[in-house]
């Protein structure tokens, strides 16, 4: 009797929606070389930053579902490198970062600079205490994990037919949304762009620790395909109800610093975003007025919360378009994988960017072969980068 050789088991890769899909498509050698030798693990390109806002708001929530501080919630931060205030509240916002960044540094995260620290604890800050009154009393589930299984397309050089797909997402149920007290601005946004809404039903949240990017830059596509395949993998989990909308969340513009408000000013100029002042009021002023070198320009919390806040429909024709990209994603990333492992070659294999803000904040910019010269004005600067307030 002859036996038949056993197969080898198939491995199937996993792979974070934004830890390595977005990272991906910011810059694939970066995401190369920040993954090593595992191929590929979940560890974004900007990590402490995102995840330093993700941690932030989770612990926010967790203290405010249990008996809800009244806001705004104090701020009194550690210093830089020195040591915590006594007396602080286990609300306040600077011992809510304090247990996340002590949590990051033990995985080996950091902030880049006493700055980029300075801006992600100022924008956390503002999240809780402008966005937390309206999105905490609106949240059904928070930081819930969903994950699904998809083919390979067949035109990629895969290491197996299916990769396993997964994320982390806020709920917000439609129960909630029906019993929200007026002038919920976040109730207001949804309804502005779903205004038909009916039954049982769900929309994800997400927050983007970058500004809003412009609607001619990839970005703004890649958050589109971000939600709809959320909401496609919410929709594989077990009684989870029809995702009917996304909202992205964009916490720099809730305190914009200075290069933010320059993009924001060209952008206006060139009709590339869609939220801009009203022509005449207090924030069309304030911006008109600005120049380089003054103060950030004090713009309304109405207009910031408006930046702040996208709210994307959500249907199975968009869904099916959304993770169809992201598809073709993976095919690329399992295409390079398989080519390296082929050659034994990494920068013939891997395509960099070569845009100058995310160069300026990549270790391995002084071997990279198409590193983007500084402050030559030719290309434009991607909105996921922490910026200076």
């Amino acid at each position: 009797m002859t036996l038949a050789k056993k197969k080898a088991n198939e491995v199937i890769p996993q792979y974070s929606l934004t830890g390595d899909l977005l990272s991906f498509l910011r810059c694939g050698l970066q995401y190369r070389y920040h993954n090593g030798s595992a191929l590929p693990p979940s560890r974004p390109v900007q990590m402490w930053f995102g995840e330093f806002i993700h941690g932030v708001m989770e612990n926010a929530y967790r203290i405010w579902s249990v008996n809800p501080p009244s806001f705004p919630w104090p701020y009194n931060p550690t210093p830089y490198r020195g040591s915590p205030p006594p007396g602080r509240l286990a609300h306040d916002v600077g011992t809510l970062g304090d247990v996340v960044e002590s949590t990051l540094l033990a995985q080996g995260k950091a902030p880049r600079s006493r700055e980029t620290r300075e801006s992600a604890y100022l924008r956390a800050e503002r999240a809780i205490n402008e966005l937390g009154p309206h999105l905490f009393p609106l949240i059904s589930s928070a930081e819930e994990r969903v994950i699904g299984t998809r083919d390979v397309p067949a035109h990629a050089q895969s290491r197996a037919s299916l990769y396993e797909l997964h994320g982390i997402i806020d709920v917000l149920g439609s129960v909630k949304l029906g019993v929200a007290s007026g002038g919920n601005v976040l109730c207001e946004a949804i309804q502005a762009v779903c205004p038909s809404l009916k039954g049982d039903f769900e929309i994800i949240v997400d927050y983007k620790g970058s500004r809003r990017p412009r609607t001619d830059h990839p970005y703004w596509e890649h958050g589109d395909w971000q939600v709809q395949t959320y909401a496609w993998l919410r929709t594989r989990q077990p009684k989870a109800l029809p995702v009917v909308a996304g909202i992205l969340l964009y916490v720099n513009e809730l305190a914009p610093g200075t290069s933010g408000i320059v993009e924001l000013k060209q952008e206006i100029a060139k009709g590339i975003t869609d939220v801009v002042p009203a022509n005449g009021d207090s924030d069309y002023y304030a911006l008109s007025a600005w120049r380089p070198g003054a103060a950030v320009p004090a713009l309304s919390p109405a207009f910031r919360m408006r930046r702040a806040i996208r709210v994307i429909p959500v249907n199975p024709a968009s869904q099916q378009l959304a993770t169809a990209k992201f598809d073709n994603v993976v095919a690329d990333i399992e295409t390079c994988v398989t080519a390296e492992a082929g050659s034994g070659k990494i920068l013939q294999q891997w395509k960099s960017c070569g845009e100058e803000e995310t160069c300026v904040a990549c270790d391995f910019r002084h071997f990279c072969p198409d590193r983007a010269p500084r402050s030559t004005g030719k290309k434009p600067s991607p909105p996921g980068a922490p910026e200076t307030p």
